[in-house]
């Protein structure tokens, strides 16, 4: 399987997850650290900070490939 391929099925399960943690959880608050969070925001957040970090593994891995093609030339 193509890092391409992985990448997409992985924003899809983000995407999928996020719609289940939206329709899912109540937008109530939470206390944490004495702030007054929304667990559904928290939950989006977290699901939005594991897709960056998705996209940046997926944008390195393609440099680097281009960089591996033009040493080869």
């Amino acid at each position: 399987m193509t890092v391409k391929r992985k990448f997409v099925l992985a924003l899809i399960a983000y995407a999928l997850l996020g719609v289940l943690a939206w329709t899912t959880l109540s937008d109530d608050a939470i206390l944490i650290l004495g702030l007054n969070l929304k667990l559904r925001a928290v939950t989006l957040l977290i699901l939005g900070m594991f897709a960056f970090k998705s996209a940046i593994f997926f944008w390195r891995t393609r440099i680097e490939e281009k960089r591996e093609q033009g040493s080869m030339e």
